[in-house]
């Protein structure tokens, strides 16, 4: 009986240097993997966020098709220069526009705009989800979304000279130098729109260079 338990092997275990193996084989697929998740993540997210700008533009042009014109606070600002959510009065005056509402912060709940000069007759355009709304209460990525309309009505937008220099330079993160030197300015300012809506960066969501329209027929 003592012969036959000396003849069982035990298991083996680890060796140190088995150990750090696997640890440095793990390390060095979590280097290639890795970045390709937070790729797909990011590239998920920045794909929520185009979609939301492309509902938001497209509920602008029904406000116009309705009122005739588009929400007074958008007329605020020249032409070319952008109009950001970031500011608190701005913000409610963008979801009343379209939604006919005001959204309160503090109760978490929609109230009456008492016949609000930006939506009148208070009429529904946009019926918000959840998902706009970020945890503070505010819509996604609020603090750095910027809009611009077609003021004069020539079916384009010209951007001003500061706004492009902003995007070109926020495009470095994700075009080469040579690529963005190639950029005709002049026809980078010019965009065939009525509404635009862009977000350059935003770190609570980890996400930058967020357009409504297309922006990668400058660099095909």
């Amino acid at each position: 009986m003592v012969e036959k338990m000396k003849n069982i092997r035990k298991p083996r275990a680890f060796t140190l240097i088995e150990l750090l193996v696997v640890i440095s084989i793990l390390g060095i697929l979590m280097g290639i993997v890795g970045p390709k998740v937070i790729d797909l993540l990011t590239g998920s997210e920045k794909t929520k966020m185009q979609a939301i700008f492309r509902g938001w533009v497209s509920q602008l042009h029904q406000y116009r098709s309705h009122y005739g014109y588009f929400p007074p606070f958008l007329l605020e600002e020249e032409e070319g220069i952008p109009v950001e959510l970031k500011e608190n009065e701005v913000h409610e005056d963008f979801i009343i526009s379209l939604k006919g509402k005001k959204w309160s912060v503090g109760t978490g709940e929609w109230e009456s705009t008492d016949g609000s000069v930006q939506n009148p007759q208070e009429r529904e355009f946009h019926s918000f989800s959840d998902d706009e709304f970020g945890v503070n209460g505010k819509l996604v990525g609020s603090q750095n979304v910027k809009i611009l309309i077609d003021q004069n009505g020539d079916g384009i937008i010209e951007l001003d000279g500061s706004t492009v220099e902003q995007i070109i330079d926020s495009l470095s993160l994700d075009f080469s130098s040579a690529e963005l030197q190639k950029i005709d300015r002049k026809l980078f300012s010019k965009v065939h729109e009525k509404v635009i809506i862009f977000l350059l960066e935003d770190n609570d969501l980890g996400i930058n260079n967020v357009f409504s329209w297309n922006l990668e027929k400058y660099f095909e």
